[in-house]
């Protein structure tokens, strides 16, 4: 992530008034998900605000309840997708991943993975490749 999008993630605030015009979840909730540790605002001369890091974890667990989920599990769910995110944005950050769009209109792509060397000492490049078809690996022995 390049330094402008950082500092608008990290820095751009938004208070609780306009979270929960935004969200549909009450000012009460929100200050009892505070409470519970599940969402963390920043403070100043008690006006709470949150950093949209914290506004995407709370859509988050809103549609989880919305589907059903308890609050807990929904938190749980939040902070595994946290997780998820995270290992994501390590394992595409290898600068020798080649992503290319090869469909626009259906959203369809493919990342080349470059050489691989198998646990049988086999080599070959890999490719996952989204299409019609769904998402499949292609693996190209050398």
């Amino acid at each position: 992530m390049n330094s402008v999008w950082r500092s608008i993630f990290n820095d751009l605030k938004v208070g609780i008034g306009e979270v929960s015009s935004l969200t549909g979840v009450t000012q009460r909730q929100l200050r009892y998900w505070e409470e519970k540790g599940y969402i963390k605002p920043i403070k100043k001369d008690g006006i709470r605000k949150y950093t949209l890091g914290t506004l995407f974890c709370i859509v988050f667990i809103k549609e989880k309840l919305d589907q059903g989920y308890t609050l807990v599990s929904a938190v749980k769910k939040s902070k595994e997708n946290q997780i998820k995110v995270k290992l994501l944005r390590k394992l595409f950050s290898d600068p020798n991943y080649q992503i290319k769009v090869t469909d626009l209109e259906h959203e369809y792509g493919q990342v080349h993975f470059g050489e691989l060397k198998l646990i049988d000492g086999r080599k070959g490049d890999l490719t996952a490749i989204v299409d019609k078809d769904g998402t499949h690996y292609e693996f190209d022995e050398k």
